[in-house]
This record gives C-alpha cells, structure tokens and sequence, in this order.
C-alpha cells in the first residue's frame, strides 16, 4: 500500500510540475525577440539560386538561435531605409547580400541608428558609407579557387580523366569587372602550381562578366594551347565558355551554386559561395557581440564555401586524389596568397 500510495503521490507531482510549466512562458517568449532583416541578392538567374541558400540560412538561424529574420529581396528602387528605425518594433539587425543589395543598403543607412547592419560577400576598394560602423565581409574566394586549382592542375597532369590531354595546363578566365577577381585568380593559379609543379595556368582576363564574344575567344585559344580544364569568375560569360567545352570536349569550374546541371559531362565540379553559412554565422556573432564593424574575410573555418559534388565525373577522381583535396583543405586557411 505505502509503494502504491508513493507512486501516486509521485504523479501528483509530476502532473502539476507540468500544468505549471505549460502556464509559465519559456524564456523565449518572455523576452523580446531577436530581429533581424535580411535583404537577399537582387533578381537574376543566379541570384534566384543563391538566394535559396540564402533563405535556408534564415531558416537554420530561426530554428536554432531562435531569431525572427524577415527576408527581402529589393526592387530596383526600392529605398531600404525604413529597415534601420529604432526602438522596440525595429530591427537588430539588417543583413545584405552581394555588391548591388549591399551597395543599396549602405546608402539607406542613416548616419546614427542603433541597428547594427553587415554586408556579406561585399568587396570594394573604394570607402563606402559609415564604413567605421558596419561590417563588411568578403569570402575568402582564393582558398575555395586555390582546391579548384589543385584539382585541376592534378587532373590536367595526368590520364585519369579522358577529357585531359598530356599537356598538364588549365586556363583560368576572370572578368575585370568582378571585385573578387584578382582573389579568384591568386588562388586558382597557386592551386595549379601545387597540383602539377611541372605544369601551369594561362590567364584570360575579360573587361566585363557580360563580354562573351571574349570569353568564348579565349577558350578557344586556351584549348588551341592545350588547355584542358577551364575555371571562370561568375557571370553570363559561362555560358559561352561552357558551349565551347562541349563542342571541344574539355572541363569547367564555375562559381556560386551546384551548376553541374547546365552541362552534367563537362562541369567539373562547381565551388559553391555558402551564403547559409555566411547568413547563420553573421547572425550568431552579432548576438554575441563578436561581430565588430570593419573589413572582414571569412573562409572555410566560417564554412563561407565548399566543393559540389563531382556526379557524372566522379568515376574519375579517384581516392588519392579526394584524400589529397582533404589534407590541401586542413592547410588552405595558412598559406599565403599575397604574392
């Protein structure tokens, strides 16, 4: 009877412990929320793509530091300065992504305001607006493109893929008009260097992403040369690179999402820029006070890029050379790529 007697004494409790907790707000609905405005690249093929990434980052900073991230894709004269109104019903935080939004949300931002604003995957060499008071963050593209480059350099000197001839040399083509460019470059040409030491990499700059005539000149004449695999800066240029590709049955790395599905055989692999992680990361260091105004490069220990999937091409990359893409990966946020 005394056991039976303490068993139900024992759900008394436990039941009204739980009547209290269910009329007791958590912690998270008894303080105010977090939030945070999160103005996504303007529209474009590739925008529509990478803002995807954009809104999973939302949602993984929702679901676990408990946020509430409105997402915004700007008009074309949309003026983004109602985001930056003080007090309790405005924003912590306002987030922007790439040169055009952050560009437009610099300039909407008041001199004096209380909402901390970072602007992601944003490069210039030019001052902007309050750049004392906000956070600028470039990725770190030159370690993503140097793996590409080792990737390329190891393929190009070797017989593992029947795309590659015996000339170990890749070709890189770069648009003038890309902030990032110079940083793509440094990175790719350091990557064949280490891929292939005997081989190496033309260089084909084009004054802008949308000279396309150029750019498919100059893979013709990469090819012509002997080169066999092609890494390209963003921009609608790709497309042209690619269409030679298929006609002379060579290779392309290409930037920003997973594009293996605009050429499934002569894509390579793509280096994906991780808009969600950049997102989540931002998020995370603002509420932790760790994300101070200034110029900033997050890389691969901000996870602010990765490496898509080989898929049709991966019968080609063999073990040692995903084990050697691994170790470059543990050393690529050492080397110097100023010089």
């Amino acid at each position: 009877m005394r056991a039976r007697g303490s068993r139900l004494l024992l759900a008394a409790v436990v039941c009204a412990l739980f009547a209290v907790l269910l009329l007791v707000p958590s912690c998270s609905e008894a303080e105010s929320s977090y939030r945070v405005a999160l103005i996504g690249f303007e529209e474009g093929v590739q925008d529509e793509e990478r803002n995807a990434l954009v809104e999973y980052g939302q949602r993984r900073a929702e679901a676990e530091l408990g946020v509430e991230v409105d997402f915004i894709v700007p008009g074309p004269e949309e003026d983004l300065g109602y985001l930056f109104t003080d007090g309790e019903d405005g924003y912590d935080l306002v987030i922007s992504m790439g040169q055009a939004s952050s560009l437009k949300m610099l300039s909407a931002r008041p001199g004096k305001t209380q909402v901390q604003a970072v602007a992601l995957d944003f490069e210039t060499p030019e001052p902007v607006p309050g750049e004392d008071a906000v956070s600028l963050v470039r990725y770190r593209v030159e370690e993503g493109s140097y793996i590409c480059g080792y990737l390329a350099g190891w393929l190009s000197g070797g017989t593992d893929h029947p795309m590659t001839n015996a000339i170990p040399v890749a070709a890189f083509i770069g648009a003038l008009d890309d902030p990032l460019m110079d940083y793509y470059s440094v990175g790719f040409n350091k990557g064949v260097q280490a891929g292939v030491p005997d081989g190496g990499a033309f260089n084909y700059p084009i004054p802008s992403a949308q000279d396309s005539q150029m750019a498919r000149t100059y893979a013709e004449d990469g090819i012509d040369k002997g080169a066999d695999i092609f890494f390209c800066t963003p921009g609608p240029f790709n497309e042209d690179v690619l269409d030679v590709a298929e006609k002379r049955d060579a290779l392309v790395i290409l930037v920003g999402t997973d594009r293996s599905s605009e050429s499934p055989q002569h894509v390579l692999t793509s280096l994906i820029l991780r808009d969600d992680n950049a997102v989540f990361e931002a998020v995370r260091a603002a509420m932790d006070g760790d994300l101070d105004p200034g110029r900033h490069a997050w890389g691969i220990g901000e996870g602010t890029w990765s490496l898509a999937p080989f898929h049709g091409n991966d019968p080609y990359i063999r073990k040692e050379l995903k084990e050697a893409l691994r170790e470059q990966e543990g050393k690529v946020r050492s080397i110097d790529f100023s010089s």
